[in-house]
């Protein structure tokens, strides 16, 4: 198989046109061809650059700059019955994969999760936007999927892994569409994603795994040597061999059992603000002049004396509530897989180290809380841009697409005045790389939970540094940014445990 960079059509054209190409390329037939990769290089006229997968015959006489020899990577694994029990705390990306890699391995999975599945779980995300009415347990972070199955499922990552072919592959294998491995900037959408979730959890019911739902781990359960041997929860208590912890990040009563346990866990930097929306047209304009029908992009980044960042860039999509405690407000944002709504939303976000803070959780729980007290209610605080960076409050120039209402808010007041300065400095910025920025835009927030404030601290084998067969996952320890890094950490720890029992066994 040959792998081909560097194949062009102009928007609009027909893929079936990359066949006519190839063979025009290699003045010889091709047995098929498979996309790997697309890109928009708008630099001049619009365009879409494809790498792609072809069989042709004789390949080795067609190698050159652009042309290569690739093998598929091989992911599978020896069918071997492993007498060991692995319970998995948490069911977002980290959850799924470890439990879908360790069951290929043979090992016995037990998934414990606080939330409910996925069809009971939109029934209450959809009370609580409609009605204001939240419950605790199943909400936007807690569930089926993790608070990924709320978000538009982006698949971006700058981590290089040859993994993420294999989570792809799961991907698409239990429905979603295979342009996500090679889009740009794929995403899913929350609407699609939701079907994905619900199939890889069906295939893993019928593989034996065994769900939990609606049952949180309440206490982890250690012999005399700090070793795991099992978890309790208010249904019962349950043994294992190893326990693999995928709380997310708004577990943190979770996180305070671990630390009454004695598990070494540290703070981290963190980062907070709010969400931006604008007019997607803004955005379509500045990316690609209008040329390209798609919804477009951005990240943005600012080096002030606190780094200030986009985050979670959600095209033609919404402003969501995403508490999950009562009488606090958090905001988030999510895609259809159409991202039709005309308005692009983005987080923007000023880190906040770790010195500035005593405790992360308290710190965000307070935020929250104090801007529920300033609404008397779930809507959110809202300010146009424009507004903020003058100091005066006028009504918004748009509506915000936030499902329970905003009100008037002067976030002069929600920062110190140091990073208020970085984050005015940032915003200009901004401004003069997506001209409108300012002035066509409205902010919404707060924004807290896009990081973890802590750190589960593990060694190189991913398990805890001082609590044997626990192994920490995923954004709640610390260890993952996005749908993508969090599975990849969660594949990650169950292939250590499979080849730890290989080498074992190997010695038997």
């Amino acid at each position: 198989m040959l792998l081909v960079n560097n194949i062009h059509l102009k928007p609009g054209e027909d893929e079936s046109r990359l066949k006519e190409k190839l063979e025009k390329k290699f003045h010889h037939p091709i047995r098929s061809f498979e996309i790997r990769k697309r890109s928009l290089d708008a630099r001049k006229d619009p365009l879409y650059v494809y790498s792609l997968l072809v069989e042709i015959d004789n390949e080795k006489k067609y190698l050159s700059k652009d042309v290569f020899l690739y093998e598929k990577e091989d992911f599978s694994l020896p069918e071997i019955k492993r007498n060991e029990h692995c319970i998995i705390a948490g069911y977002g990306p980290s959850g799924i994969f470890a439990a879908y890699r360790l069951n290929e391995a043979g090992f016995k999975v037990s998934v414990f999760e606080k939330g409910k599945r996925i069809k009971e779980r939109e029934k209450d995300v959809d009370r609580f936007f409609k009605e204001g009415i939240l419950d605790e347990n199943s909400n936007v972070q807690f569930g089926e999927g993790g608070a990924g199955t709320f978000s538009d499922a982006k698949l971006t990552t700058r981590i290089k892994d040859r993994f993420i072919d294999y989570i792809l592959d799961v991907l698409i294998r239990h429905g979603a569409d295979p342009k996500i491995r090679y889009e740009n900037h794929a995403h899913i959408g929350t609407d699609e994603i939701r079907v994905v979730i619900e199939n890889i959890t069906n295939h893993l019911i019928k593989q034996g795994v065994a769900f939990h739902f609606s049952e949180a781990m309440e206490e982890i359960l250690l012999d005399e040597n700090r070793n795991v041997i099992g978890i309790s929860t208010e249904k019962g208590s349950y043994s294992c061999d190893h326990l693999l912890v995928g709380i997310g990040h708004s577990a943190y009563q979770t996180v305070m059992m671990l630390k009454e346990k004695g598990v070494h866990i540290e703070k981290k930097d963190m980062a907070i603000g709010f969400r931006v929306e604008h007019p997607q047209i803004l955005i379509d304009e500045r990316q690609t002049k209008g040329l390209v029908e798609s919804a477009n992009e951005y990240f943005l980044r600012y080096k002030g004396e606190k780094g200030v960042y986009s985050f979670c860039m959600c095209p033609g999509g919404l402003v969501i509530p995403a508490m999950s405690d009562k009488e606090t407000i958090v905001t988030n944002g999510m895609s259809f897989s159409s991202r039709d709504s005309g308005i692009a939303n983005s987080a923007i976000l000023i880190q906040i180290p770790k010195e500035e803070f005593e405790d992360g959780y308290e710190y965000l729980h307070r935020v929250e809380k104090d801007s529920f007290d300033y609404s008397s209610s779930y809507k959110a605080l809202a300010q146009n841009i424009r507004d903020f960076m003058d100091h005066r409050s006028s009504e918004l120039i748009f509506e915000s697409t936030y499902p329970l209402g905003t009100v008037l808010y002067d976030f002069n007041s929600f920062f110190k005045e140091k990073d208020l300065k970085i984050i005015k400095e940032a915003l200009n910025d901004f401004d003069r790389k997506i001209p409108g920025f300012i002035d066509q835009g409205i902010m919404v927030g707060p924004e807290t939970r896009s990081s973890s404030p802590v750190r589960i601290n593990r060694n190189e084998s991913y398990e805890s540094v001082n609590t044997k067969k626990l192994f920490p996952m995923g954004e709640g320890a610390g260890y993952g940014g996005g749908i993508m890094s969090c599975s990849l950490d969660g594949i990650r720890i169950a292939n250590a445990i499979i080849l730890k029992h290989e080498e074992i066994r190997n010695k038997r």
